[in-house]
């Protein structure tokens, strides 16, 4: 096959070939490394790419299917790692100057089972500059670009991995989501995104980050993919008190059950109280075509979800300890955003920081009773469609709101209640704006019920009108 075509693949499609001997590891890799070194002038998606080290395992892998051995789950698959979470032996920036000749020393948990899976690392991607926020505009190491729209922004912070997935160079990209960062570059770049459950994957080999909320989870093209890393990255990990001990199902058995007789709560606040036009039309067409397919509309109200920024108080202060021993050595090479973002969370009492608990401790309480009546909500997953690099706001309903930096959280004001609460999120693709860009319609879940949330973006995903379609970037 031709290196465009391989590249094409659903990781279903490729292992599947895989395992028939149709198609090699080394084939497919050496197809995503051609593919990356092609378009990185254009998206600017990696920070190392480790091409040697990619094509050794990927040798490797084929060595040991000739031998006979049984293909793992995700045998000769090429996948992007963010440069937050530690690869050994590879330098793990996290998008800053201060970090730039930092090497791992071992693998992250998330990495380790990638590979035990069969999986290929590409490399390390580009990101927001310590993962802080929506845009990958990055400093130090260039802005990544949106595949569909080159002067737009691929979302963040995971940025690159979007980037990396819609361009079709990776065939999935770990992330880490602290406020949408998986799901935003999900929406942005028209990909699905996943932030599962708080406690289902290990966020040991995860660098600076917060205390409260963050999870490491993929991107990918389909939705059985999205499955497909799941499985392969979640389980309970003895040397992270995060993760919880409860099974881990097999996700793709029951993927294909449909969404009929489930009830599908459509929030009557927070999520469409501010959102642009061209977003809630597709959003409200795919919420329609749910319905269509069977699922039970119910209107819901969460109204302390009203209160889910006042979360944000606790995730400023715990900014401040990860940070502190970077901004004692080395502040002045920090960018201004990230800068001035973390030192406000110098000035946080510790009344207020019980007080953000409090608050998210009610909302979590709220959302149990809600999910008493539903099976799962549904929501656009961003209130509006991806902005300009060059933009420092975006009007919505009238208003300003700032695109990068402090007060810049609009584009994730549907996002980070999933982080707030642990609650699974996953973002599909559900149309595009009149200009082209992606559109994503979100779907929240109860805690552990990532299986049910797969079945539901498994069945609107048949039916979306973004199936089949590919960014300009790849002509």
């Amino acid at each position: 096959m031709a290196n465009d075509d391989l590249t094409q693949l659903s990781i279903t499609e490729a292992t599947a070939m895989v395992r028939d001997r149709r198609i090699s590891p080394v084939e497919l890799t050496e197809a995503a490394i051609a593919q990356a070194e092609r378009l990185q002038p254009s998206i600017n998606s990696w920070i190392t790419l480790m091409g040697d080290q990619a094509l050794a395992q990927a040798r490797e892998q084929e060595a040991a299917i000739a031998r006979g051995d049984a293909p793992g789950l995700l045998s000769g698959i090429p996948v992007g790692i963010k440069d937050n979470i530690e690869v050994g032996g590879v330098r793990a920036t996290v998008g800053t100057k201060v970090l730039t000749d930092n090497v791992a020393e071992e693998d992250a948990h998330v990495v380790t089972l990638c590979k035990q899976a069969g999986a290929i690392i590409l490399g390390k991607e580009n990101l927001e500059e310590f993962a802080a926020g929506a845009t990958s505009n990055n400093p130090h190491y260039g802005a990544v670009r949106n595949p569909w729209n080159l002067e737009h922004i691929p979302g963040g912070s995971s940025g690159g991995g979007g980037a990396n997935v819609a361009a079709e160079v990776t065939f999935a990209s770990l992330g880490t989501d602290l406020g949408g960062s998986v799901r935003l570059p999900g929406t942005f770049c028209g990909v699905v995104g996943l932030k599962q459950t708080y406690g289902r994957v290990s966020q040991r080999g995860l660098m600076v980050t917060s205390f409260n909320g963050d999870h490491i989870g993929p991107m990918t093209r389909t939705v059985a993919d999205a499955a497909l890393m799941l499985q392969a990255t979640a389980g309970y990990d003895p040397l992270d008190p995060s993760t919880v001990p409860v099974p881990v199902p097999d996700y793709l058995a029951s993927i294909q059950g449909g969404v009929a007789g489930l009830r599908m709560g459509i929030p009557t606040n927070h999520f469409f109280d501010s959102v642009d036009s061209e977003v809630e039309a597709s959003v409200r067409q795919a919420i329609a075509a749910l319905e269509e397919l069977g699922a039970e509309p119910v209107e819901v109200s969460l109204p302390l979800m009203k209160y889910v920024g006042a979360v944000r108080v606790a995730t400023l202060a715990d900014g401040v300890v990860t940070h502190e021993p970077y901004l004692e050595s080395s502040w002045q090479d920090y960018g201004p955003n990230v800068l001035y973002r973390t030192l406000a969370g110098q000035f946080v009492l510790g009344r207020d920081y019980s007080k953000a608990l409090r608050v998210q401790r009610l909302i979590k309480e709220e959302c149990a009773r809600v999910f008493q009546q539903v099976d799962f909500l549904v929501s656009p997953t961003s209130p509006v469609p991806a902005p300009r690099i060059d933009a420092d706001t975006m009007t919505l309903d009238g208003h300003q709101h700032r695109v990068r930096g402090p007060g810049s959280g609009m584009i994730a004001h549907n996002t980070y209640p999933g982080n707030a609460t642990g609650l699974p999120a996953i973002t599909i693709p559900c149309g595009f704006t009149a200009s082209g860009l992606p559109i994503g319609l979100q779907l929240m879940g109860r805690p552990f019920e990532e299986a049910l949330i797969f079945q539901a973006a498994h069945a609107y995903e048949q039916v979306s009108p973004s199936q089949g379609k590919r960014p300009p970037v790849l002509g």
